[in-house]
């Protein structure tokens, strides 16, 4: 969301005539504002061939356009070759590609690479695509040894400098629940630690939530800790939490949800109320 208008008036107490008013550039604010210049019409025309790529097949044209120097052409890339291999071509995505755009210099990249790494088909072609291909077994385990690599590497999303990254790194997080053993650590240090009155964890709030989430995607005992610690944070937080906590059980649980029954914030009571079931809210008005 961007900032306020950096142009209200000030009651016109002083206001300067329009001839002396200096417009000066104010730095855009918010995490969706978008301050780099827009594409060129050579990057715009090579980014939709990509794009077009991904559609018709053309995993060659795509691969080529994997290595471009600017990010939104690479973004549009790796989307083509995500598509070819969901849509079961054997020449898709692989597991080397996916693992370098999850270390690319540029946050857009590192986003699109963990959409893909969570997404339906994590690896590119199934084992069937690979047998008719006639790949041996052999080159499936050396793609299966790979995988690992892919765990470094969202583990290493999850403490990104940039925040959208991190947002994005959570929630691929939460969609991959076979390695939640290694990612549950780092999921609750993003949500927040609750040894203290008041929540820590990571900065923005968005990704705190997105952590929260996770966790309760996760049901991992680790993180149930840290999840009802999500009940001290901002509203949409606790709202998180109190949905997040359908994952666990236990005394402990069933008290935070009976607190959270007479939170400020409506939409938390209306969740635990949804969560407690039928005459949860007794002689409450």
């Amino acid at each position: 969301m961007a900032g306020p208008d950096q142009h209200e008036a000030n009651d016109g107490a002083d206001e300067a005539p329009a001839a002396d008013v200096q417009t000066a550039e104010v730095p855009p604010v918010g995490r969706h504002v978008h301050p780099d210049p827009a594409p060129d019409a050579e990057v715009s025309a090579r980014r939709r061939q990509a794009i077009l790529a991904g559609h018709g097949g053309d995993a060659p044209m795509a691969r080529d356009l994997l290595t471009d120097p600017t990010a939104p052409v690479r973004v549009a890339a790796l989307g083509a070759l995500d598509r070819i291999a969901q849509s079961g071509g054997v020449d898709g995505l692989t597991t080397s590609e996916l693992a370098t755009s999850l270390g690319d210099p540029e946050p857009a990249v590192r986003r699109r690479a963990l959409e893909a790494l969570a997404g339906p088909d994590q690896s590119g072609a199934d084992q069937a695509d690979h047998e008719a291909a006639g790949t041996d077994t052999a080159d499936r385990d050396q793609a299966s040894r790979l995988a690992p690599a892919l765990v470094v590497l969202l583990s290493a999303c999850l403490g990104d400098a940039d925040h959208s990254v991190v947002e994005v790194a959570c929630w691929a997080a939460g969609e991959l629940p076979e390695v939640a053993e290694t990612t549950v650590d780092a999921l609750t240090a993003v949500a927040g630690p609750v040894d203290g009155p008041e929540p820590g964890g990571h900065e923005d709030a968005l990704c705190r939530e997105a952590a929260v989430a996770a966790l309760g995607a996760l049901g991992h005992e680790r993180g149930r800790a840290a999840v009802l610690g999500g009940l001290r944070d901002r509203p949409a937080i606790r709202r998180r939490a109190v949905l997040a906590l359908a994952a666990f059980e236990g005394d402990d649980v069933e008290a935070a949800l009976e607190r959270a029954l007479d939170d400020r914030d409506w939409q938390v009571r209306q969740a635990a109320e949804d969560m407690l079931g039928p005459g949860a809210t007794g002689d409450r008005p």
